[in-house]
């Protein structure tokens, strides 16, 4: 009886360790770049949460993956449709899927989340490109399924009520920000000797990143060096540290003519627009956030001329105490032998 329970015991172990495996290999992947083609097909049709004939299809791809339809005035596809990649969309569509449904809860109700998701698309693009989706009704006075739902969408400004900021408001904020970039600021382009003689030096350079933490410095002069604030010989840096160019003096015979190359890695995220095969169909966005890298990078161009060692000339003032003590010796005898002359013609008197 005991080793039936022990079988059995080991057996309900091992299907749960297999359950558990299948789960982790069937856990889906972020892909990190965007699909040069997709598949869509019909999911189902939304409700009209705003006015009465505003109902919307929804769409995902084959592989499953929600899309989002982009030109209201032309049809929805058909299921079975193929598209290809278009581009990626801006930082305001963006910004949209990505706290939009699937990406993000807004009602906890997924179909209301979707069709605020959807309508966002359509007006969020209406206000930065003028597509003309969505009626004047539909945007201001068509009734709503529950109320706020069209201020989920965007929030119009009413007097004496503060504005929040909801997905098409901060959408066309987050269109305006910055995108991955890469400051460099060097005052004087010239190598200059130190004070001791020792190096040529450039001035500071500043470097200020925009989506990376930090960058690299190399140069084309085997002899020359990227040295820290703090006087330390580095070739990685901080975002937002200074650095300058360092080169012996000893090694440098002729003219210098140097480039030094800045570069930086940033991460950055997007998602995918895509158009059909058949152009009477609206072009859609993925509700896939794929993530990719953007090599910036930047070059300085510096110079600079041999010059003399700095040396502080000092009198050399040997010289001029031996020749006073020698006149004074001469002077010393000769008042010695005046005075003898003296004495001895005195005596005679």
């Amino acid at each position: 009886m005991k080793n039936i329970k022990k079988r059995g015991k080991r057996i309900i172990s091992f299907c749960l360790s297999l359950i558990i495996l299948l789960t982790v290999c069937i856990m889906p992947v972020n892909a990190t770049e965007a699909p040069s083609s997709i598949t869509v097909k019909r999911t189902s049709v939304m409700e009209s949460y705003i006015g009465d004939n505003n109902g919307f299809t929804a769409y995902a791809t084959t592989d499953g993956v929600i899309v989002y339809c982009m030109e209201l005035i032309k049809k929805g596809a058909t299921t079975g449709t193929n598209y290809s990649f278009l581009e990626n969309a801006d930082a305001g569509l963006l910004y949209i899927i990505e706290n939009g449904y699937p990406n993000k809860t807004i009602t906890n109700r997924d179909e209301i989340d979707r069709y605020i998701t959807q309508s966002a698309v359509w007006w969020y693009l209406d206000e930065t490109s003028g597509a003309g989706n969505l009626s004047t009704a539909f945007q201001t006075t068509d009734r709503e399924a529950y109320p706020g739902i069209r201020d989920e969408i965007k929030t119009i400004e009413k007097i004496g009520v503060e504005k929040s900021k909801k997905l098409v408001n901060d959408a066309k904020t987050a269109k305006a920000e910055a995108t991955p970039s890469m400051d460099v600021t060097l005052n004087d382009g010239s190598l200059k000797l130190t004070a001791d003689s020792k190096y040529y030096e450039s001035d500071y350079v500043t470097v200020s990143l925009t989506g990376a933490s930090e960058y690299k410095v190399s140069t084309d002069n085997n002899n020359a060096t990227s040295i820290n604030e703090n006087g330390e010989e580095a070739s990685t840096f901080k975002a937002g540290e200074k650095f300058k160019i360092r080169i012996p003096a000893d090694s440098v015979k002729d003219e210098i003519n140097m480039t030094a190359t800045i570069t930086a890695t940033a991460s950055t995220k997007y998602v995918a627009t895509f158009k059909p095969e058949n152009s009477e169909f609206q072009k859609v966005v993925s509700s896939q956030v794929y993530n990719k890298d953007v090599n910036l990078e930047n070059t300085l161009t510096l110079s600079g001329s041999p010059q003399e060692a700095i040396v502080v000339e000092v009198p050399d003032t040997s010289s001029n105490v031996s020749l006073f003590v020698l006149i004074a010796g001469t002077l010393l005898v000769i008042v010695g032998a005046g005075l003898i002359v003296y004495r001895y013609r005195l005596n005679r008197n």
